[in-house]
């Protein structure tokens, strides 16, 4: 899977539990030779992540439009928290480059941008069943995937399968993908 990249955008403030699991993450798909590149909010996430073999960490952002406009051209981005959603909607928008996102523990607004960027998305991804059927609730017609312990490691090969099925990325046996 090394011709694929994988774009993250993740502007959490701080550096606890999420960040490891955002770390964790990230090591896991580079184990996989995922090619990646990470704009993050957090100095000290950049560092840690700068650590991981063959992940390139662009320069720390604070917004989702610095994020959009800092965002190479990726086969897709993964967005991690609210705060980034813009930015995958910007990307799908205007460049044409699919998202997906890890859904929070909350359930999202009902504004326009806000229904917009969850119907954009290539791929909700959800922790639980009981999230996906609030989120379905909500919106019946979205694109929901549950991978349990998404930001661990050890998901990064369910992930994969996700990133697969949301456009424009190689299915198995066509790259080298198992």
């Amino acid at each position: 899977m090394s011709n694929v990249r994988i774009g993250h955008i993740n502007l959490a403030r701080t550096l606890n539990g999420t960040g490891e699991h955002f770390i964790s993450l990230v090591e896991g798909l580079q184990q996989r030779d995922v090619r990646q590149y990470v704009l993050v909010r957090n100095r000290a996430l950049a560092k840690r992540l700068q650590a991981v073999g063959d992940v390139e960490v662009g320069p720390t952002v604070k917004s989702a439009v610095s994020a959009y406009c800092l965002m190479p051209r990726c086969d897709l981005v993964h967005i991690h928290d609210t705060q980034s959603a813009q930015a995958g909607l910007l990307l799908t928008l205007t460049r044409s480059i699919p998202f997906v996102m890890t859904q929070g523990e909350t359930l999202p607004g009902t504004g326009p941008i806000v229904r917009a960027v969850y119907k954009r998305a290539a791929r909700i991804i959800c922790r639980d069943a009981s999230d996906a059927a609030l989120l379905r609730h909500c919106e019946p017609s979205l694109n929901i995937a549950i991978v349990p312990d998404v930001v661990h490691a050890g998901s990064a090969s369910r992930l994969l399968r996700v990133y697969q099925n949301s456009q424009r990325i190689p299915t198995a046996g066509s790259n080298g993908i198992q």
